[in-house]
């Protein structure tokens, strides 16, 4: 009789013991996951949740950068030729790039409201702080892209018939 008790009671310890291990790594991992706030940190992703971590992206927010030059969705940065200087030396400029590469990492075909790719925000970014802004945001034209796919098309076509 003795040794069954001793028997249950180990049992009992060795399940009381794996339910408050599984309850604490479960809290632990549980913390994990709630902590994660930075959005290029998810791999793998659907459709659905590329346009989540953009959009986490563009919610980056920094204190040397003030709410007038934010990046939103709309692609559009309010910077004019008289904010040049406090864009580009106050730390807006790098903000912007940080965000823009942020969104690029989680979903590369993104487009601006506007039309504008990330790279076109980028290239604007370089000249406005070269030559000046003018309050617009430069996006290259739909017919250029659309030129070198056709080009890359028939090159492809081209390579095609020679072979066969």
């Amino acid at each position: 009789m003795e040794k069954t008790s001793r028997a249950g009671t180990r049992v009992w310890f060795l399940c009381g013991f794996l339910v408050a291990s599984l309850l604490l790594c479960g809290a632990h991992a549980d913390k994990r996951i709630k902590q994660v706030t930075d959005p290029t940190g998810n791999v793998n992703l659907s459709p659905f949740e590329q346009w989540e971590s953009a959009s986490e992206c563009l919610q980056n927010i920094s204190t040397s950068c003030p709410d007038k030059y934010t990046l939103n969705e709309t692609g559009w940065l309010n910077v004019t030729a008289a904010d040049k200087d406090s864009f580009c030396s106050s730390g807006c400029e790098q903000h912007t790039y940080a965000v823009l590469t942020c969104i690029h990492l989680v979903k590369r075909d993104y487009r601006f409201i506007n039309k504008a790719t990330v790279q076109d925000l980028r290239n604007h970014i370089a000249y406005g702080c070269d030559y000046g802004f003018d309050g617009t945001t430069l996006v290259a034209s739909n017919a250029r892209r659309m030129s070198k796919s056709k080009t890359i098309f028939f090159v492809s076509i081209l390579s095609t018939l020679v072979f066969f």
